[in-house]
């Protein structure tokens, strides 16, 4: 999937993964993961940090939620609206900078 904007790529410790698993296998008691297992895997957040057109307010948003209500078929960049100002127009701060015109 082509992304016309950067995201941040955080790796889980293994205390993050452990919790995780935990959380996981609560609520998925039917059919829980190996918790050893889990933490031997290569695990990352992503995040996009997106940034109002309008007010300028900012914030780092996890990149699950954001691919929810984005389809990359429509469009090259997700647009949310912003939690300050309430307007449909948080895009992500790449795409806020070309935009704006800031390098």
């Amino acid at each position: 999937m082509p992304k016309h904007f950067n995201t941040i790529k955080r790796l889980l410790s293994d205390d993050e993964k452990r919790e995780r698993v935990l959380y996981y296998n609560e609520l998925n008691d039917d059919l829980p993961m190996d918790v050893d297992e889990f933490i031997k895997n290569t695990v990352y957040d992503e995040t996009v940090i997106m940034k109002c057109l309008k007010c300028g307010f900012q914030e780092e948003v996890d990149f699950d939620i954001i691919s929810e209500f984005w389809s990359e078929f429509d469009s090259d960049y997700p647009v949310s609206y912003c939690g300050h100002c309430s307007k449909p127009k948080l895009v992500p701060l790449d795409i806020y900078n070309h935009i704006k015109h800031i390098k």
